[in-house]
């Protein structure tokens, strides 16, 4: 996909990116880096958990999740950033080995009054199992440049 502008987005717009799985080597790896609980980081006390086995970090299923988003390229070239992140939930436990669904749903686009190049766009991002369990769902705010000209 090329390059996008705010001007190119459509409130109600769904964009789906493609499926990726976490081994237990990355649910390790990450949780030791970012999250060091050992529902995370240590499949024997994962097993003894509430959850009955190794979870991913929720911090790493959102950053999984928008990081699907960005390599889809719309945004190669028209990010300014994003200043907030919004109503974040973790509704179920992301396992190992099973594909993570993600839909953004653009629910906003706004020209900003100050600074007539750019604008705001809002994304509500869902992330599922295959089977349409919710997983976790947030909303995110990024500054994007209007279309040059």
């Amino acid at each position: 996909m090329a390059n996008r502008y705010l001007e190119d987005f459509t409130v109600g717009e769904v964009i789906d990116t493609v499926p990726v799985t976490l081994s237990p080597a990355d649910i390790i790896g990450f949780g030791r880096l970012y999250d060091p609980q050992s529902l995370h980081i240590d499949p024997e006390a994962a097993q003894a958990s509430e959850f009955g086995g190794l979870i991913a970090s929720g911090f790493q299923t959102l950053a999984v999740a928008f990081g699907q988003f960005v390599r889809l390229g719309h945004l190669a070239d028209s990010s300014l950033g994003g200043p907030a992140m919004d109503e974040v939930r973790w509704t179920a436990p992301v396992r190992p080995d099973e594909p993570l669904n993600t839909r953004a749903e653009v629910i906003e686009t706004r020209r900003s009054r100050s600074k007539p190049d750019r604008g705001i766009l809002r994304l509500a991002f869902t992330i599922s199992r295959d089977d349409g369990t919710v997983l976790a769902t947030f909303k995110s705010v990024s500054l994007l440049r209007r279309r040059p000209g």
